[in-house]
């Protein structure tokens, strides 16, 4: 697996437009570079990097950046990179009619916990979601 430089990393979140945060509130020092990005389905994804100019050691790191922060696979990151092609990003369909929203932390935990993609819960309803909850909650883990 190839591992990134933090230059890289910089290259991937400006192709993709994330906002430098760190800007936006006017800080200034920190070791890192905050970034946050909304997603064409509202999600908002939030990122750092360091302004050092070294690597990524760990191949477990960098699939936690991908997975958890970027969310993105691996080919599309360095496609980006490599080329300058912006990543494509699931849009939800318009067709779908949206009602009342989820409660966030019951969202927070069925990304996180239950592992569904915030394009699952596009059009899921309270109900719904408390039922898959329940569903998780209910078998054995190891």
């Amino acid at each position: 697996m190839r591992l990134p430089t933090y230059k890289e990393l910089r290259k991937f979140v400006e192709i993709e437009g994330w906002e430098n945060k760190d800007k936006l509130s006017h800080k200034r020092g920190g070791d890192h570079r905050r970034y946050i990005f909304t997603t064409p389905t509202g999600e908002r994804l939030f990122t750092r990097i360091s302004h050092g100019s070294g690597e990524y050691k760990d191949a477990d790191v960098f699939q936690h950046i991908l997975r958890e922060q970027l969310h993105i696979d691996e080919v599309a990151f360095w496609e980006a990179v490599d080329r300058g092609k912006v990543p494509v990003r699931p849009v939800p369909p318009t067709s779908i009619e949206l009602g009342a929203s989820i409660d966030a932390k019951l969202a927070r935990n069925l990304i996180t916990k239950v592992k569904l993609t915030p394009t699952q819960l596009v059009g899921m309803t309270q109900e719904q979601a408390v039922e898959r909850w329940r569903e998780w909650l209910s078998k054995p883990r190891q």
